[in-house]
């Protein structure tokens, strides 16, 4: 599932969100309705009913968990719902992450009552342990949602991040230079026979537009020139090196070339490669596969769309510090 562009700082947390729903999607779908028609459930309905009370809480209370949980951490890619990162992480206040006692103290009911039942249905003991792996899994949920209290893009939402130059600025900044690069792919004849200087020239013409402070190419920066590089309040706030494709190692040094420009403080980067190669749907998978092999390189952390792919990388001088990374491919044959 792609991020709604305005969510990326909380991108990695969100996935894991996503991540979850599908398994809660699958117990919803699969497991629960099978345990409870395709098993020996059927038997709890002969015992007395305070007998089959807290077993029937098992699958009820299981069942409704899951299906909420299958759509509501999703959910948060619908704006007309959560117009705001806050507004999604406070839906979840007052809800089953928030009970998480109580479930447990369903739970343990249930086994009680398994226990002193001569012939417990096999479909009850494994209902109790798929209930309590959704537990678990709330657990972590809970987890998550602390994470993103804590996340730039929430803090500024509560009026906490100070800076005046937000994070969400850097998705700013690369949808600009996205659109850009769709123009050039648009108009073939126009951009074709351009180097990578005027190219990066037209670049900088629409950043200049868009963005609250300065943007430069061919800037000094720690130990080199960046082809791009945006400043707001005497700070970097975005360095992007742009480069056409020359295959795998010519690649890799581009990474480690934009990594050794970052300064401590500097953690929003980008690579935008112009591509000539006919076989731009090969590129694009060489990219993909190549990426990883970089020293520096952390994880995948979100799609926008085929060509543009986000990336975390460890920074050179401290691998505890972050770097983000977009990737972004255009086709200039």
């Amino acid at each position: 599932m792609q991020i709604r562009s305005d969510f990326q700082p909380a991108t990695l947390i969100l996935s894991r969100l996503v991540e979850y729903a599908k398994v809660f999607d699958n117990y919803n779908i699969y497991d629960w309705p099978n345990l409870k028609n395709k098993e020996d459930f059927k038997n709890v309905y002969d015992l007395p009913f305070k007998d089959r009370n807290p077993l029937e809480d098992i699958y009820a209370d299981g069942r409704n968990l899951a299906g909420f949980m299958s759509f509501r951490l999703v959910e948060f890619n619908d704006a007309r719902y959560f117009p705001t990162l806050k507004s999604f992480v406070d839906s979840f206040h007052g809800g089953w992450v928030y009970q998480i006692d109580q479930l447990r103290d369903v739970s343990q009911a249930a086994k009680d009552k398994a226990q002193q039942l001569a012939n417990c249905p096999w479909a009850v003991d494994q209902m109790i342990g798929l209930f309590d792996r959704q537990v678990d899994i709330l657990v972590s949920i809970k987890q998550c949602l602390d994470s993103l209290k804590e996340n730039d893009l929430y803090r500024w939402e509560i009026g906490q991040q100070q800076s005046s130059f937000q994070v969400p600025e850097y998705n700013k900044i690369l949808e600009c230079i996205h659109s850009v690069g769709r123009m050039f792919e648009r108009l073939p004849r126009t951009y074709a026979d351009k180097d990578e200087e005027a190219l990066r020239d037209h670049i900088l013409v629409s950043l200049e537009s868009i963005v609250s402070g300065s943007a430069t190419g061919e800037t000094f920066n720690k130990r080199g020139k960046t082809d791009l590089l945006v400043r707001n309040n005497k700070s970097n706030e975005f360095v992007g090196e742009c480069k056409f494709w020359r295959g795998k190692e010519v690649f890799l040094e581009t990474i480690s070339q934009l990594l050794s420009y970052l300064s401590w403080r500097d953690n929003k980067a980008a690579v935008i490669l112009f591509v000539e190669n006919k076989d731009f749907t090969s590129v694009i998978e060489k990219v993909r596969e190549y990426i990883s092999e970089h020293p520096n390189y952390l994880r995948y952390s979100s799609e926008r769309d085929e060509t543009w792919q986000n990336y975390e990388f460890r920074m050179n001088d401290d691998s505890s510090k972050i770097v983000q990374v977009a990737v972004m491919l255009y086709h200039l044959p």
